[in-house]
């Protein structure tokens, strides 16, 4: 084979390479603390720091944007090189993405007020309640494909003042996102947690255009950090 003929190859070869290790990662996540929020112009949170260190230890570029839920998941769902997080994975979800997971296992809760004389000690016992929820939350989604009444609000902590002014008779929440948002209103003793009634993951959901040996790679540093201790040093500093 010609010189110049190899040479141009390993030219064209390089620049393909250089191209492939430029390309940047979007992941959206919506504001909803402690997993994700902005504090002194900086993004952080459970799930921000978590995807943070899981792409730097897999030595991907990437750019972490906050964005309206509903509009992150869109956008995930249709644009490659773009994942969104946490997601919750459920039936309707699992076939959409590429899943590197689970960034967190979490719970779910329905908290009332504490002076409340509802009773709850099965899923059934809210059936004939209102139930406060969030726009495009795995929860609503759930509660309401098994009948339930679910009011939804466009931020979760807009819920907190429903439940308070009795326009919902139970918050049907995370109970990580609960707890914080309840401290930071010093609510902590006024609202309490009545039932936790299911665990849940929470992924890394990524459009499906991505690489299976990016998907993998990013799978097996998960395990590391969870290996390591880094994701459970992360969930403590935002739960103490």
């Amino acid at each position: 084979m010609n010189k110049w003929i190899v040479k141009f190859m390993l030219t064209v070869a390089l620049l393909f390479s250089t191209a492939v290790q430029a390309e940047t990662f979007t992941l959206l996540t919506e504001a909803l603390p402690p997993y994700a929020y902005k504090s002194n112009g900086q993004l952080k949170g459970v799930a921000v720091d978590i995807v943070s260190q899981l792409f730097r230890n897999a030595g991907f570029d990437y750019k972490v944007r906050i964005v309206p839920w509903k509009r992150a998941y869109t956008i995930a769902y249709e644009q490659s090189n773009t994942c969104v997080f946490p997601v919750q994975r459920n039936q309707e979800r699992e076939a959409e993405f590429h899943w590197v997971s689970p960034l967190l296992i979490t719970q779910t809760a329905f908290y009332t007020n504490a002076n409340s004389k509802v009773e709850i000690r099965t899923l059934n016992d809210v059936a004939n309640l209102n139930i406060g929820s969030y726009l495009g939350s795995a929860t609503a989604q759930y509660l309401e494909s098994q009948g339930f009444k679910v009011e939804e609000t466009t931020r979760d902590e807009q819920n907190i003042l429903k439940l308070k002014s009795k326009r919902i008779d139970v918050w049907a929440t995370d109970v990580l996102v609960a707890n914080y948002l309840l401290k930071q209103e010093k609510l902590s003793k006024e609202i309490k947690n009545r039932l936790a009634y299911f665990s849940t993951l929470r992924g890394l959901a990524c459009n499906k255009t991505a690489s299976s040996s990016d998907i993998d790679r990013l799978s097996d540093e998960l395990r590391k950090m969870y290996l390591d201790g880094s994701v459970e040093r992360i969930i403590k500093k935002y739960s103490d």
